[in-house]
């Protein structure tokens, strides 16, 4: 079926009884509107105002477009004709039509053709291609045709991303779009309004959310007319997209005001026009105010929401069972996302760090300080995997909130869009396919939150089964069959449950219990399943499981390591027993006993008397190791004593889904980075095992509360950043890095490790918890390994994390990242005013992620400090803004016999600007004339071996590389 062109609005001349001097003017028909649902049929027209037409002779007729079916005549009655407006429109409107509903799976469309009749025996045509369909909201729920449906959604699409407009404006590129769209089972997406992609949209049956995605209405704010408002929309925005039957939901704005007397301004302005509008076009849908508006005007409850990108955490959409904050109008409404999940990332994966503030604090989050060589790896799997979060739970959480109907990831699915020559080269990301799973139309999706066990034990995820299928049809006589493989996709356990009919928008659980072999090596497996009726897959799925062999969280144990514990609580003595650790009871009355480390029991701060506080920082002064264990942030002055620097110790979780989101850092993490992964505590544990541990309530998604899933529960952070002097911080998490998971400080000869790992409770269930308390305990028996500073015996480029090995942490030192664009094909020609190469942060705020093409990755640091990641979204501001002089510092160690510290110093300015690097007290001053690099040598005292370099000058200058030679 070829449509091509059907889409154009005609005006045309027929010929009058009395030939073509009788045909009608194109300009009577001044302006016309068409509208459906599902067997109606409404056109708007604005004639001339001398024309009469004779409404007894005119008639409608509609054939399909395609041509399958015969042409319908309709004779238009005086009771279909009515004025709607002062400005001249008149409404034609057609109920009772008989037409095949317009699907996604069968987007029938029609040819309709207006013969308007004149008074003075003229003619004149109106020309359309419609669809008939119907979208309603009720009960909670959007409804298609009468059928309920959820919305599987993407929010990022072309047109406007960079994409060469010749080629995306094509229609064979949008076609193979679309498809594609489709063949990942995405139903809704939203588009700029470009008639091309609303024709093909109508043609291939893909949903569209469009309208007005601005902060302004008809160029103004809240203080505008309603009333000028209402035709802005009608005759300008709405006007040319309103005749497309995939067009089903209007937005009236974007992320305007929602709260707060502007909210209530917006609210306002916003309800008046709504109130004009919806009778106007009452065939779709309408959110007044996307992201922020709660649904308080319009018929739809629409959230924006980045749980796991810039805030929080992935598992926060578990709030979308029952957080009252989702709905706070208290209208029975359905619940979408229309913009969430985020993640930009550029063609090798890494995040893009755009010069704004909400990608580099994310890209520390998700990706931490791991090799440049890891970061396109990880941030893709972290990019999958926040989509499978967001999209899964959105749809398997419908038991315990009916009203969930439609999330839209905002999030780039495509490594490339500029030069390229069709759609083959666009190149989809695992994020594509991740989505190709979670959107089934048939889904199977399983809980499992404990994703690392050991061999031997009883695994029992749950699997759920939601029925969106297409034909709207029941899932009867189906199984449930399920395997656990190995990383060769071998099965070492299978089994298979019967599944009873599932009503279509219904859903199903099943809880099961899969015996792991005790025979098991350590190792990455895969839990996966397929659901199977009459020999068909309706859906496949799996998730990752670690499993450990039952000897590996001691594999790294010494065998005589014994300690003193410090517990008169109980909880950490019990993990120590189940895991055989060697210890002594230390009681509150008794002196330690020197030369043997001493362990502080999970909470057992508070029980521990002034005495023994002071004995301890003796000991440790003395050269003992004395490891604190994870102690509530409900009581923050307990661990004060057993410390040698202070800290603070924050109260807000990471899933709080406060909009905006409470301070940073959190007291927990889903995401911990090890600073030093080399270090003896992390032996035997990479970076992926310290994501999530497994939960050891036994919690699942129809209970109230919170899985207890993350390693961290009570995490700190130094008081003063100059303790940084003497701290060795291993682990840290949060955006930003600004919260500290594990460090340890150095006092005397010795030191105290204090951590906010979550350990004792989870004491032979999850086995990397268990190694890594076990690494705590070896660590502190042991003798070596004790350096408070990261080896710099190779040169630091910084900006690339692994030759920075941890000197740099959070932002305690000062020193922010710097990046600059990646200039690519096109892309290389741009002027620098637009790439503001050199001048992202020193510049403003800087630049959006339009076009992701233009990729940002790391290009050294500046002394920026001392500063801050200001407000929620994180814009670091110095905290003497009134100055351009900034500074950073860092300790590390270097190899005996170096002399002299040598800087790379590039002045991006147009200017020459000054720099100041002192070593160990010795500073040297160096003039660099603007676009200039220049190589500042510092001299070092024979024997130095520990170094302390502070690095002052124009926050705009940026530090390349620094070798000690």
């Amino acid at each position: 079926m070829n449509l091509q062109g059907l889409g154009t609005l005609t005006v045309s001349l027929l010929l009058g009884t009395s030939g073509l001097a009788r045909a009608a003017s194109p300009a009577d028909i001044q302006k016309s509107w068409v509208f459906t649902t599902r067997d109606s049929l409404t056109i708007d027209l604005r004639l001339a105002p001398s024309l009469q037409p004779d409404w007894t002779r005119s008639t409608v007729s509609l054939s399909p477009a395609d041509r399958t079916a015969a042409v319908q005549h309709l004779a238009l009655a005086p009771a279909d004709i009515r004025p709607i407006a002062e400005d001249g429109v008149i409404r034609i409107t057609l109920p009772g039509l008989h037409v095949s509903a317009w699907e996604p799976t069968a987007p029938a469309l029609y040819r309709m053709s207006l013969d308007l009749a004149l008074a003075d025996g003229r003619h004149a045509t109106l020309e359309e291609r419609v669809g008939f369909r119907s979208i309603t909201a009720q009960d909670g729920h959007i409804y298609l045709n009468g059928r309920p449906i959820f919305l599987r959604g993407l929010a990022i699409n072309p047109p406007g991303r960079g994409i060469p407009e010749k080629l995306e404006r094509s229609r064979a590129f949008a076609e193979d779009y679309i498809r594609y769209l489709k063949s990942i089972h995405v139903n809704a997406i939203r588009i700029p309004d470009d008639d091309t992609w609303y024709d093909v949209c109508d043609e291939l049956g893909m949903l569209v959310f469009g309208g007005n995605y601005s902060g302004r209405v008809n160029g103004g704010g809240p203080d505008g007319s309603p009333t000028a408002a209402v035709r802005w929309y009608r005759e300008d925005k709405f006007h040319l997209i309103s005749r497309h039957p995939s067009l089903v939901i209007y937005a009236l704005t974007n992320e305007v005001a929602g709260s707060g007397e502007a909210g209530a301004q917006w609210n306002r302005f916003l309800g008046a026009i709504f109130e004009q509008l919806h009778p106007w076009d009452p065939t779709r849908l309408y959110i007044a105010n996307a992201g922020y508006g709660f649904g308080r005007v319009g018929d739809i409850d629409d959230l924006h929401r980045y749980w796991g990108w810039y805030y929080q955490s992935p598992f926060t959409f578990l709030h979308l069972r029952d957080y009252p904050g989702l709905t706070p109008t208290g209208k029975v409404q359905p619940i979408t996302f229309t913009e969430c999940v985020g993640n930009y990332n550029g063609p090798d994966g890494r995040v893009n760090l755009t010069p704004n503030h909400k990608n580099p604090l994310s890209q520390l989050n998700w990706t931490g300080h791991a090799p440049s060589t890891e970061q396109g790896a990880l941030e893709y799997a972290h990019q999958s995997f926040t989509v499978q979060q967001a999209t899964e739970l959105f749809r398997r959480l419908r038991p315990q909130n009916d009203r969930l109907s439609g999330v839209f990831p905002f999030t780039i699915l495509f490594n490339h869009w500029h030069d390229i020559h069709s759609f083959a080269d666009m190149d989809p990301k695992p994020a594509a396919l991740q989505m190709r799973t979670s959107y089934q139309p048939i889904l199977l999706s399983w809980e499992l939150y404990t994703p690392q066990v050991y061999a031997g034990t009883d695994l029992r995820p749950i699997a759920h089964i939601v029925n969106d299928s297409d034909d709207g049809a029941a899932i009867v006589d189906a199984e449930l069959q399920y395997e656990v493989r190995d990383a060769a996709e071998r099965t070492v356990a299978a089994g298979t449950v019967r599944v009873p009919a599932v009503p279509y928008f219904g859903t199903a659980r099943f809880s099961l219990s899969i015996a792991l072999p005790a025979s098991l090596a350590t190792g990455n497996y895969v839990v996966t399943g397929r659901l199977v009726s009459q020999g068909k897959v309706l859906s496949r799925n799996r998730v990752p499981l670690f499993i450990a062999a039952p000897g590996f969280a001691d594999s790294g144990r010494e065998p005589t390591a014994s300690v003193q514990l410090f517990d008169p609580v109980g909880p950490t003595r019990a993990a120590f027993d189940r895991l055989h650790l060697p210890y002594s009871l230390l009681a509150a009355g008794a002196a330690p006993t020197a030369g043997s480390p001493v362990i502080i029991g999970e909470n057992a701060a508070p029980q521990v008397p002034s005495k023994l506080a002071a004995e301890l920082a003796a000991l440790a002064r003395e050269g003992a190791r004395i490891v604190v264990l994870r102690q509530s942030h409900a009581n923050p002055g307990a661990v004060a004593p057993l410390l040698p620097v202070a800290v603070k110790m924050p109260t807000t979780s990471t899933d709080d889904p406060l909009y905006p989101p409470p301070p940073r850092p959190s007291c927990d993490s889903f995401n911990i980075n090890p600073e030093r992964p080399d270090h003896p505590v992390f032996a035997g544990i990479n970076r992926r095992q310290l994501e999530e541990w497994s939960d050891y309530t036994g919690w699942s998604e129809d209970k109230k509360g919170w899985p207890e899933i993350y390693p961290v529960t009570d995490g700190f952070v130094l008081a003063q950043n100059d303790d940084v002097r003497t701290t060795a911080i291993l682990a840290d998490y949060s955006a930003g890095l600004e919260g500290v998971a594990l460090a340890e400080f150095f006092t005397g000869r010795g030191s105290v490790l204090f951590t906010g790992f979550d350990l004792a409770p989870r004491a032979g269930l999850d086995p990397i918890a268990d190694r890594l308390l076990e690494n705590l305990v070896t660590y502190a028996c042991a003798t070596g390994g004790h350096e408070a500073h990261p080896l710099i015996d190779a040169p630091i480029e910084w900006g690339t994390y692994e030759t920075e090995k941890g000197v740099l942490t959070g932002i305690t030192s000062g020193l922010m990242l710097n990046s600059r664009p990646a200039l690519t094909g096109s892309y290389r020609s741009l002027p620098i005013r637009v790439t503001k190469e050199g001048h992202e942060f020193a510049g403003g705020r800087g630049g959006w992620n339009s076009r992701p093409g233009l990729v940002y990755v790391p290009f050294g640091r500046r002394p920026f400090g001392p500063y801050v990641h200001a407000g929620w979204s994180g814009v670091p501001a110095p905290l003497n803004p009134d100055s351009s002089t900034g500074s950073g510092r860092f300790w590390c160690r270097i190899p005996a016999g170096r002399t002299k510290a040598v800087h790379h110093i590039f002045n991006p300015a147009g200017e020459e600007l000054t720099v100041h690097i002192t070593e160990n007290g010795r500073k040297v001053t160096r003039q660099i004339a603007g676009g200039a690099t220049a190589i500042v040598d510092v001299p070092l005292d024979p024997g130095t071996t520990n170094v302390e370099t502070t690095i002052e000058g124009d926050r705009r200058l940026v530090i390349l590389e620094t070798a000690f030679e």
